[in-house]
């Protein structure tokens, strides 16, 4: 067997590895929902509470996603987390309501 052609063989091989761990990878990701996206703002940012429902008096209120932050200034980097993450339709459905009472608790 000629250099070129187990180079050749190596090079497929190595395709094939690579291959499977990207499907591997994209197999085990997490079906997208609003709630896996509003937990996970948990892991990134100190958060004081979420909520996702109605927004007002009412429980059939608009529909918001509202996140209480410790920090008030990571107020702007939550809610461009949940604008990047959040599909389209979600955040068309959704009023994004990101707020901070400086650790206050009721």
């Amino acid at each position: 067997m000629s250099f070129s052609h187990q180079r050749h063989l190596l090079y497929n091989l190595l395709m094939c590895v690579i291959a499977a761990f990207t499907f591997i990878g994209f197999a085990q990701k997490e079906p997208y929902s609003v709630d896996g996206v509003v937990d996970s703002v948990w892991d990134k940012y100190k958060v004081q509470s979420t909520q996702i429902g109605g927004f007002g008096e009412s429980s059939e209120g608009e529909p918001a996603i509202s996140v209480d932050v410790y920090d008030k200034n990571d107020i702007p980097k939550v809610e461009k987390y949940l604008e990047n993450n959040l599909s389209k339709d979600d955040l068309a459905q959704y009023e994004i309501n990101v707020f901070s009472n400086k650790g206050i608790h009721y």
